[in-house]
């Protein structure tokens, strides 16, 4: 997949995104999102949301997605994001893979 498949939508409702607090990336942190079919495009309304106001039950942010067709970066590069838990978060960009109902799961 090429990096013009890169789209840009920042969560400027989550609590993270406001929270405005600034890393130096030193590495990735890669998940996945353990839910086929919900694809990359799907998750800004998902995650959108501010936990302080109520609107969701977790607090959770990461600065991509990535599906077979597409990249959605939800957070600048170098927002701290709320995804790895301790000082992972200080220091690692996250991204969460995305499978199709059709993938199948295999070990990397």
């Amino acid at each position: 997949m090429a990096l013009s498949n890169l789209k840009t939508k920042f969560m400027t409702r989550n609590d993270c995104y406001t929270a405005n607090r600034k890393i130096t990336p030193k590495g990735i942190m890669v998940h996945s999102t353990a839910t086929p079919g919900v694809m990359a495009g799907a998750w800004f309304s998902r995650w959108n949301k501010s936990f302080r106001a109520g609107e969701i039950n977790r607090q959770v942010c990461v600065h991509a997605f990535l599906d077979d067709k597409e990249i959605w970066q939800y957070l600048p590069w170098n927002h701290r994001g709320w995804h790895a838990g301790g000082d992972a978060n200080n220091t690692h960009i996250g991204f969460e893979i995305v499978r199709p109902d059709r993938a199948m799961s295999t070990a990397v």
